[in-house]
């Protein structure tokens, strides 16, 4: 009965993404979209994950082969939505089998429930952008974890590799892998097997990465795990005239790029912004530590941050599911204390994501991939409400006995001897 009720929950979750891709006429809006699309074809025509010859390693490759792999197969936009639909409805798969390896088959289900309503996963499966892929990647790398329960070495190999293809969509993730391993080590030290899958897992993540850092000492001489754009997010997030969001746009408006960058190399330039970044740091902490709450409101923002979608709808809509969520999660925190040794590795992604944009630019985008894995914390949280109140509701003659009973307690306090004072 209850895969019947998973399987509809995940339907349900296609479905709505389905059809919330169909309703966007521009799925490649954003600036992030194009430089996807252009990195794509550069790969079918055989020139790799580039832009162009000048910027080789702008972006992960994780996206930009997945949309070359669905243009191969001659399918567009549309046919890009309907698989980011489709993954959508595998990440609420991965959330109950998380939710149900921990805390049981009920909140599992709640958790998938609550990841398949999510506004801000369904509105980014209809975009060129690679939040649903790395969501989907994120918590099926995270259920493997979990199952090497019993040192079996091909689940820890499986998250392994799954961490490391999540991080060639978002190349930030990389820092956050051993800091994994480490609360791995942590919370579940007492177990057998611990050290054995941590190890398994980084390298495999390792090996994942390894040759898109070869291509790019190829190509550029310099060993880059990540991206070299780093520079330019960092810059963004921390130059003078930084408020908190992004700010590429203005900067370009407003001439801030350091004028070193002129006539360099994408290495030299990235380089460059780096050194310019951390100068911004030194020559005003304090303004760096006040922009941090901000950027932090901004990543947890319950409703949108851009003014075009700060309409009554799409404000009302993100805020009647994310205030309830953030409560749950809360209340499910608080519920799930005694079982923070086997579930706390899962809060990583969250308080690692919510420290790394308290140094670059904040966005509701960053935190829409780690939501489906609170999920699980909220869906304790609404099988505790569900279950207080289906104890507590009256049943059939329940009435009848509990009135009887009352009345006979009252008769027995109207013959108990009054105190004489």
């Amino acid at each position: 009965m209850r895969i019947l009720a998973v399987s509809i929950v995940v339907a349900a979750a296609v479905l709505v993404r389905v059809l919330a891709g169909g309703a966007f006429t521009a799925p490649d809006r954003f600036p992030d979209s194009a430089d996807y699309i252009t990195t794509a074809e550069n790969i079918l025509a055989g020139k790799g994950p580039m832009l162009n010859e000048h910027t080789v390693s702008n972006r992960g490759p994780g996206y930009s082969y997945f949309l070359a792999g669905v243009f191969a197969l001659g399918g567009g936009f549309a046919a890009a939505s309907a698989v980011q639909a489709l993954l959508g409805g595998l990440t609420c798969a991965a959330v109950f089998l998380i939710g149900r390896r921990l805390f049981g088959g009920r909140v599992g289900l709640a958790a998938a429930a609550i990841t398949a309503l999510d506004p801000v996963l369904t509105y980014f499966s209809g975009l060129v952008l690679g939040e649903t892929l790395f969501a989907f990647l994120l918590a099926a790398g995270m259920l493997c974890m979990l199952y090497t329960e019993r040192g079996n070495v091909a689940w820890a190999a499986a998250g392994g590799a799954l961490m490391g293809l999540a991080s060639l969509v978002r190349p930030s993730l990389v820092l956050m892998l051993p800091l994994l391993c480490v609360v791995w080590l942590l919370l579940r030290w007492r177990k057998p097997h611990s050290l054995r899958t941590a190890v398994i897992v980084c390298a495999v993540a390792f090996a994942v990465m390894l040759p898109w850092a070869a291509r790019n000492h190829r190509l550029t001489g310099r060993f880059v795990f990540t991206t070299l754009s780093a520079g330019a997010s960092l810059f963004e997030g921390t130059y003078p005239g930084a408020d908190g969001g992004p700010a590429m746009d203005r900067i370009e408006r407003e001439g801030a790029w350091p004028p070193e960058i002129e006539g360099k190399s994408e290495a030299e330039k990235d380089y460059i912004l780096r050194r310019a970044a951390i100068g911004c740091i030194k020559d005003d902490p304090l303004r760096i530590v006040m922009l941090a709450p901000r950027k932090l409101w901004r990543l947890w923002n319950p409703v949108p941050n851009f003014s075009e979608y700060r309409s009554a709808g799409y404000m009302a809509i993100s805020a009647l599911y994310m205030l309830p969520v953030m409560a749950c999660v809360l209340g499910g925190l608080l519920a799930a204390r005694n079982r923070m040794r086997a579930a706390g590795v899962l809060l990583v992604p969250a308080f690692y994501f919510s420290a790394l944009h308290t140094i670059f630019v904040g966005s509701v985008r960053y935190r829409a991939p780690v939501v489906p894995l609170l999920s699980v914390f909220a869906g304790v949280a609404v099988v505790a409400v569900i279950g207080f109140a289906w104890r507590a509701r009256p049943r059939q003659g329940e009435c009848k006995v509990q009135s009887a009973r009352c009345k006979c307690h009252l008769d027995r306090l109207g013959q108990l001897p009054r105190h004489r004072g």
